[in-house]
């Protein structure tokens, strides 16, 4: 598992609890985002791509390499 530095830098001062209600999923579950045990769906990684103003690419390197 690699650390998603970009989604963590997104979240910024926010806390993991925030980000997760603000897109509809547990805590729990938005950690594992940043951290990579988990992935969320395509719909989902748009929407924080458009709301972040950088790329799903950036975002999730893990996915694309």
């Amino acid at each position: 598992m690699k650390l998603r530095k970009a989604l963590i830098n997104y979240r910024g001062k926010r806390s993991q609890k925030t980000m997760a209600e603000l897109f509809g999923v547990s805590q729990q579950t938005w950690s594992a985002w940043e951290v990579g045990r988990a992935t969320p769906p395509a719909k989902t990684m748009q929407k924080i791509a458009k709301m972040s103003k950088k790329s799903v690419r950036t975002l999730f390197p893990d996915i694309f390499n």
